[in-house]
């Protein structure tokens, strides 16, 4: 069990083959961090903690000749002289701040914690251990649990907290945090990722600073604004080397990532439910139990955190099983979809070797525009006289599989669920409801309404033998209230929320194992660590255009693995930005994830259907070996380059797939030098027919030669020999 305690000093040691985290519980009464970072075997090596008085600190005691306010704490809150970010804020009846709790003991097991209302993070046979610090307050009964679970053949721990009310009367908590991390010095660059809708996942670094640097979400969801994640990474790191550090929460709610750089250089990083949007009643005999945080290192810089992430990202998955090659009827067709159009797609489709149609939105009664009925979900009989049954039958008999776009969160107000249900709708009391998108969002927190959404998706499902769902989500949310929760609990409709979606998608994955769900919310405004556990693939943006979806992926990569990417191939010009681009460029990007189609196939010329059947089967061929490949960046952002390249790797180093594009092509045709940096040195590998030594390839590079146009991309295999 990779869990080393010395009882005389108070020393923890957590560690496997890769990290150690170490911590200290400090005269058997505060744990506090000593260490993170590679492995280590000699806990004796660490440095002394500060002792003695600071100025403005809260006085030492002669049993305890420490200041809280330098020491570097596990998890702390303000009131008791810790002046920093805190990571929790409980009060008690009195309406006062309960101090810093004290070790009261600690348990390790070689088992995952058992998170009922949140997504499951171990996959089943994954070797972990879990350490639990056990602290409490013996004037209010309040214990307090601090846990760690490491894995054991990977640079992982997942942080968390639970808390349990053991005392006669109500607390109030006002802030948890999942992890808490006080680091010995400042010099880092914070990596961060924002964006908006077609713009997603875009990376930031910013030096550290004294003071707090916050990234959050007031949205009710993750959002694309701002990731559920922060990384902290040394000045000279890079793509391939360098220390880096990173966390994220594995919540699809409002949530809260910051870093503060005290008076003495330290930094704390924080991450957990965004405060300021979060209340909970903990009645006595009551538990509250907080996401959890991911928290990884590194010495091989970006990609290799990113490994981590990935590793994580496959196995929290339902499936890592390739999903099928889809066409989607919304960019060809928009809300003008009808059973004509749908039955000629089918086959096309299988002429083309695709192998599943998806009817997007339109489909079902009153919806011409984003202005139309949702809540219902009934079929338009104009559009679809006979229903969708007979098409999935055609797609089923044709060998092809069937799906379906819907928004279940959501509702509008011409709807007769609405007029049954007003009350099913989150809003404010004596206030008119805000629309956004014409609609509003169904109060996820009620369990008639998860019962009622269950029922609905069942029903389409079973009735039209449906192989896959679009979960859309197009909104955030407002006036976060209801008529069932009195006015103290009010705060808890956020958390409650996230916690009713995770509910029903867990139920309904009960009832369809098989059944692929794609994650969407305007595109990639909902991607996370929560929403993966539940979904087999997300629609990453709604731009389709190659040149920045590429862009788009390029991001998410740093956390999420291609395996969860939907990536697929959209017409010329772009319906988003007009740009045109050549089909091989739109082709090689999209079978970096789960290959798709988003056009009109009726449009493509006799010479592109060939390229497209060609693509496909070559997709086909290759997927097995690549979906859970290790993908790695060959270019750093930071430098601004004018070309784009990744790649990916099978796990035995068999096989590698180099994708490379680049954005403008040059009169002065010359030809670029790749370095690869991660196949097997002592291979060789057959490229184009050629055979080069690995260790030439990841050294000296691939040469790729000059582009004959502008967005120019290419798609390389490579094969091993040896």
């Amino acid at each position: 069990m990779p869990v080393e305690v010395d009882k005389k000093t108070g020393l923890i040691n957590l560690y496997n083959d890769q990290i150690s985290y170490v911590i200290q519980i400090l005269d058997h009464r505060y744990p506090v961090h000593r260490y993170f970072g590679t492995v280590l075997t000699d806990m004796t090596t660490l440095p002394p903690l500060p002792t003695g008085n600071h100025a403005f600190a809260v006085d030492t005691q002669p049993d305890f000749p420490y200041s809280v306010t330098s020491l570097p704490l596990e998890y702390s809150t303000i009131g008791s002289g810790d002046y920093r970010q805190p990571g929790y804020l409980i009060t008690s009846p009195a309406g006062q701040l309960l101090p810093i709790l004290t070790a009261t003991g600690i348990t390790v097991t070689e088992k995952p914690l058992n998170l009922t209302q949140l997504p499951p993070t171990v996959a089943k046979g994954t070797a972990v251990t879990t350490l639990i610090i056990h602290l409490a307050d013996p004037v209010t009964g309040l214990n307090l649990d601090l846990n760690y679970t490491i894995f054991e053949h990977t640079a992982l721990i997942l942080r968390s907290t639970t808390v349990i009310n053991h005392g006669t009367a109500s607390l109030t908590l006002n802030a948890i945090n999942s992890l808490q991390l006080d680091l010995a010095d400042d010099q880092y660059d914070a990596l961060t990722f924002n964006g908006t809708h077609a713009h997603e996942a875009n990376p930031t670094l910013a030096p550290l600073r004294p003071g707090i640097q916050c990234q959050r979400s007031l949205r009710g969801t993750s959002g694309p604004q701002q990731q559920p994640f922060m990384g902290l990474a040394r000045p000279q790191a890079t793509e391939f080397s360098g220390e880096v550090l990173g966390t994220a929460l594995v919540w699809s709610g409002n949530f809260q990532a910051a870093v503060e750089v005290d008076q003495y250089a330290h930094s704390r990083l924080t991450l957990g439910l965004e405060p300021t949007t979060f209340q909970w009643q903990l009645t006595p005999g009551t538990s509250f139990q907080s996401p959890e945080a991911i928290l990884t290192w590194s010495m091989d810089g970006f990609n290799g955190l990113s490994q981590v992430f990935h590793d994580f990202g496959n196995q929290l998955q339902p499936s890592l099983t390739p999903d099928p090659i889809a066409i989607n009827t919304w960019e060809s067709d928009f809300f003008d979809v009808d059973a004509t159009k749908v039955r000629q797609l089918i086959d096309q489709a299988t002429d083309l070797g695709l192998e599943m149609v998806v009817v997007d939105d339109g489909w079902f009664v009153n919806r011409h525009g984003e202005n139309g009925q949702l809540g219902d979900w009934q079929v338009d009989s104009v559009k679809f006289p006979q229903g969708l049954r007979p098409l999935a039958d055609q797609a089923h008999q044709q060998g092809l599989k069937f799906g379906l776009w819907l928004e279940p969160e959501m509702v509008t107000t011409n709807s007769q669920l609405y007029r049954d249900h007003p009350d099913w709708a989150l809003h404010y009391q004596q206030r008119a409801p805000i629309t956004a998108r014409h609609q509003l969002v169904l109060d996820l927190s009620q369990p008639a309404v998860q019962e009622h959404l269950l029922t609905t998706i069942i029903e389409l499902i079973e009735t039209n033998q449906l192989d896959y769902l679009k979960w859309d989500m197009n909104r955030h949310l407002t006036q976060v209230g209801n008529d069932l929760l009195p006015g103290n609990q009010q705060g808890e409709l956020y958390y409650r929320y996230v916690t009713g979606l995770y509910r029903l998608l867990t139920k309904l994955r009960a009832h369809f194992p098989a059944l692929i769900i794609e994650n969407c919310s305007a595109g990639g405004g909902r991607l996370d660590f929560g929403m993966l556990a539940y979904t087999n693939q997300t629609w990453l943006s709604d731009l389709t255009d190659p040149v920045d979806r590429a862009k788009i992926e390029n991001g998410f990569s740093y956390l999420f693995p291609p395996s969860c990417f939907s990536t697929h191939v959209s017409a010329s010009p772009n319906g988003q930005n007009g740009r045109v681009t050549p089909l091989q460029t739109r082709l090689n990007l999209a079978s970096i994830g789960n290959l798709g189609f988003e056009l009109a196939l009726e449009n493509l010329t006799p010479a592109e259907q060939q390229r497209v059947i060609a693509q496909v089967n070559q997709s086909k061929r290759w997927r097995s070996a690549f979906n859970d490949a290790r993908f790695y960046r060959l270019t750093d952002w930071r430098d601004q380059p004018d070309y784009q390249a990744w790649l990916l790797v099978t796990r035995d180093q068999q096989q590698a797939l180099c994708f490379y594009t680049r954005s403008l092509s040059s009169a002065v045709k010359v030809s670029t030098q790749l370095p690869l940096h991660y196949l097997a040195d002592q291979r060789h590998y057959l490229v184009n027919g050629h055979s080069y030594a690995g260790h030439g390839l990841n050294q000296v590079g691939l040469t790729i030669l000059p582009a004959k146009q502008d967005f120019e991309s290419q798609l390389i295999w490579l094969q091993a020999t040896d």
